[in-house]
């Protein structure tokens, strides 16, 4: 008995070792790639070719790491990349040249996420929230220029930190109804937070969260919005001279981060549940708010 029980022993583990042998003779993914090659190559060419004063030049690991773990956070949840690397990026940069870098860079991993679970986008049902969203932005992008965004920021952290503790205190709260109405006024809120701070998709995302939304229906009302609203957003900016060539120059060289991290988070969001994907939101949010306080 014992010979036979080593002999499996045996064989278990040879079986194991085989395992990781086969693993380690399989090319890397793509995502994997471009994060270990082009983070390589954006990291030396910062490095190389900007200098110090052109702020992202003094920290470019730091800087590709926070936009690394940002995209990771959207395509795990949807949301929540403007606060979380904004929350890195306002450190050292003024809230004028972030939030457009914030702007460039969420669009491309909501356009990464939406184009991979197309399926579930519900374009339709975004539409309120759009016609709200919209006239929102220019008030948003004069409060970012006129106003001490460090006020809003609070205010608003501090409302995301309230409302996630308690969701997640009382986990069964919902509602039913709303209607169109709620939609243009939520839908407004986002608006105007995208264009102040490069963060429409809380106010969505906790309408949808109140609603107790599936998983796929809330990314497929969500994820449009916050799209459309930061392509506006970019436009608006780029209009009146706050975005920028240099802003577009470090958003190249971050983007493999981009690309990387996005596509992480969308594997991580196939493999939770609905009830795993609220309790994941309602803490991003709690983080979110944390960070635009701090």
């Amino acid at each position: 008995m014992l010979w036979r029980h080593s002999t499996a022993g045996a064989s278990y583990w040879r079986c194991r070792f085989g395992d990781v042998a086969r693993l380690a003779r399989r090319p890397l993914p793509a995502p994997a790639l471009i994060i270990a090659l082009g983070g390589a190559v954006s990291i030396i060419a910062n490095c190389l070719w900007l200098r110090p004063d052109e702020g992202l030049g003094a920290l470019p690991i730091f800087t590709f790491a926070s936009i690394f773990i940002g995209s990771m956070v959207a395509g795990l949840t949807g949301f929540a990349f403007s606060a979380v690397t904004g929350a890195l990026l306002f450190h050292w940069l003024t809230p004028a040249a972030t939030v457009p870098l914030l702007l460039a860079c969420s669009i491309t991993t909501q356009l990464f996420s939406i184009t991979t679970l197309w399926r579930a986008m519900q374009w339709k049902e975004c539409l309120p929230l759009l016609l709200g969203g919209l006239p929102g932005i220019p008030i948003g992008a004069y409060l970012l220029q006129h106003v001490r965004p460090e006020a809003f920021a609070v205010g608003f952290g501090a409302f995301l930190m309230l409302y996630s503790a308690y969701m997640l205190w009382r986990p069964g709260t919902s509602i039913r109804g709303g209607g169109r109405l709620m939609s243009l006024v939520v839908g407004f809120a986002g608006g105007t937070a995208a264009g102040a701070i490069a963060f429409p998709g809380a106010f969505p995302t906790i309408w949808c969260s109140l609603r107790a939304l599936p998983k796929e229906a809330q990314r497929g009302i969500v994820q449009p919005f916050i799209l459309i609203m930061q392509c506006a957003a970019l436009l608006y900016f780029s209009r009146i001279g706050i975005f920028g060539a240099a802003t577009l120059a470090t958003f190249a060289w971050g983007l493999p981060a981009v690309l990387g991290g996005t596509w992480i988070g969308i594997q991580l969001y196939r493999r939770i549940d609905d009830a795993m994907y609220r309790r994941v939101v309602l803490g991003f949010l709690l983080v979110s708010g944390a960070t635009l306080i701090v």
